[in-house]
């Protein structure tokens, strides 16, 4: 059987990846004003100066120093200008610089015509990071910072429908969003990456496990007799119920896990307020299911299943229904004495402690009131309300809604079609609040919000610290393994996976795990069969995402003879001439270094004619 390792690695192998030297990349025009920048390392440097100037009048905008050959620029641009950018090392001997690349940041699009304001912001308790939202009445995503600046936005009309909503931020630096039927996983820059099959229905929500499928929520239509409640007219004939299937689908669209309503749920359990709605235009909406969670910990898949008022826990393996938590009137057998007293409920999500998090919106209840509700189970498995934060009345929405909890505590609030999102602390005191509303002051249909520390989770770079020479081609000593640093400025935990490829063909590969912002590794080529001056790379890709790699080429070279300036294989008075014309100009060769202290002055010279004589 072959492994998941021996896997990701044939992933790699096949897959036509560009592994860009520069990012952005010269040329590239993107969609937001947060901006990760890398670039090849200039051996001998321990830091760079990164500038950045506006292409329209060669001002000097940004000078960044870095440690390392990759930095995130968080605020600083704008929208619809273009920049030129280079990169010098700073304390390097030759004070070598890089080329000069460009890049163009988009306009904001025209269907962006709207205001965003922000009413409250408490700025010691807010969990800092951008907020990731979707403007559905606008059929788009974005993202927003925490004064109501857009950062990036989707291109809508990349997509069916010309929509894509309900964006979610993965860690492997893409996001998943669905268009009215469709599901997505697509980059920053609104490529797409994967799209459900047209056999599916998607609606409400797309999200992506760990192990690379795809849990989605798929409508389905079955006939059935119209319960009591409907008119007499629909009675004499069976009437299209709409229930739902929870499918799992690999990267291929296969399906590899479905649960269906209509075989697991009875349809004696009905809400009978769209019974008595049912007019026999459109379907008879029976559980209308908004959101789909795959958790590893439990090995259980919640749903939560709107019209029935009631959140679903599923045994992946089984099948079978581990409880259900709702409305007691919409089942034949309540699994709970406790009834918690929620309605039309959306986004079933765990904290980190395990507890069940959703929006209650309360609809059909007296009084109509929207809250975000915790619940833990007890010792005997009853489930009770922990926390509970209750939205004025003006927030009230009959529809949409979600509530996250943040790391520090805080949970981050969507109030559906208010257009209002807000954070507030466990102890229910606003930290802050948005305003998202058309020109006219209606409030703008919101579906989800994320919070993320900054729109780049899978970013990196890597240097190896024993190359000498210049960019593109450095040269390692024949002698020598290969000695890497990788840079880390994400914010999810990487492994690795790399190669070593001698034209085409793979040589050597391996995993790297990531503990740290900074990782060094140190790859051992003394059982590799080399060839003096042959041309290597070595490839460095995210385990989560293999389109993002970057690589860095080499050749080996003999090592060289510290005072052998000239390289000629000895040491002789032609190298202390070399030498000596190095100081009188001022230039540095590591190779005249002969005390190794970093400068070339009368010092060394002694040195070089004691080994001579």
């Amino acid at each position: 059987m072959i492994s998941m390792r021996n896997i990701l690695y044939i992933l790699l192998y096949l897959s036509i990846v560009y592994a860009s030297s520069f990012y952005p990349e010269h040329g590239k025009i993107i969609n937001h004003t947060q901006v990760f920048f890398s670039w090849p390392p200039i051996p001998g440097t321990n830091e760079y100066e990164l500038k950045i100037y506006s292409e329209e009048n060669n001002q000097n905008v940004l000078t960044i120093y870095s440690e390392s050959n990759s930095f995130i620029v968080e605020d600083g641009f704008s929208w619809g200008n273009s920049y030129v950018w280079n990169v010098c090392g700073v304390d390097d001997h030759s004070n070598q610089c890089l080329e000069e690349n460009n890049f163009s940041i988009n306009p904001i699009p025209e269907y962006h015509q709207y205001q965003l304001t922000t009413t409250m912001y408490d700025e010691n308790s807010y969990q800092n990071g951008v907020n990731v939202l979707d403007f559905e009445s606008l059929g788009y995503s974005l993202a927003i910072d925490k004064h109501g600046n857009i950062i990036w936005f989707a291109d809508k009309y990349s997509f069916f429908n010309s929509a894509i909503i309900s964006a979610e931020l993965l860690d492997n630096g893409n996001l998943t969003g669905f268009s009215y039927g469709k599901g997505y996983e697509f980059t920053l820059d609104s490529d797409i990456v994967f799209e459900t099959p047209d056999e599916f229905d998607v609606h409400h929500q797309i999200s992506k496990s760990t192990n690379n499928t795809y849990f989605i929520l798929d409508a389905e239509i079955e006939y059935y007799p119209c319960p009591t409640e409907c008119d007499l007219q629909f009675s004499f004939f069976p009437v299209p119920w709409q229930g739902d299937r929870y499918i799992e689908i690999n990267q291929l669209g296969e399906v590899v896990w479905e649960w269906n309503t209509f075989d697991e749920i009875s349809t004696l359990e009905y809400n009978p307020l769209y019974a008595q709605n049912y007019n026999g235009v459109s379907d008879l909406d029976w559980t209308h299911s908004n959101s789909i969670l795959y958790d590893e910990n439990t090995e259980s898949v919640y749903v939560s299943i709107r019209n029935l008022s009631r959140i679903t826990s599923i045994d992946y393996s089984t099948k079978e229904i581990n409880w259900n938590l709702g409305e007691p009137a919409y089942m034949e057998s309540p699994d709970f004495n406790n009834e918690i007293g929620f309605s039309q409920q959306h986004s079933a999500q765990l904290t980190s402690t395990g507890n069940l998090i959703f929006f209650d919106n309360a609809r059909f209840q007296d009084p109509e009131l929207s809250r975000c509700l915790e619940i833990e189970f007890d010792n005997q498995n009853e489930p009770y309300i922990l926390w509970e934060h209750v939205l004025p009345d003006s927030m009230f929405t009959g529809s949409r809604g979600e509530c996250d909890r943040l790391e520090n505590g805080n949970t981050l609030i969507s109030a559906g079609r208010t257009g209002n999102v807000v954070e507030v602390n466990y102890n229910n005191e606003t930290i802050w609040h948005l305003r998202a509303q058309y020109n006219n002051g209606n409030g703008i249909s919101i579906y989800r919000t994320q919070r993320v520390s900054h729109i780049f989770p899978n970013s990196f770079s890597f240097t190896i610290n024993n190359i000498n020479g210049t960019y593109p081609l450095y040269e390692i000593s024949e002698n020598e393994d290969i000695n890497l640093s990788i840079f880390n400025h994400g914010w999810t935990q990487k492994n690795y996976i790399y190669q070593v490829l001698e034209d085409e063909n793979i040589i050597l590969n391996g995993d790297i795990t990531s503990t740290s912002n900074i990782t060094d590794y140190n790859i051992d080529i003394s059982n590799m069969t080399t060839v003096n001056g042959q041309v290597y790379t070595i490839k460095l890709c995210t385990q989560n995402n293999l389109e993002n790699c970057q690589e860095i080429s080499f050749e080996l070279s003999s090592p060289s003879l510290i005072g052998d300036v000239n390289n000629d294989g000895e040491i002789n008075i032609f190298d202390v001439v070399i030498s000596v014309n190095y100081i009188l100009v001022g230039e540095f060769n590591i190779d005249a270094d002969i005390n190794l202290d970093g400068d070339l002055n009368v010092q060394d010279i002694i040195l070089l004619v004691s080994f001579i004589l």
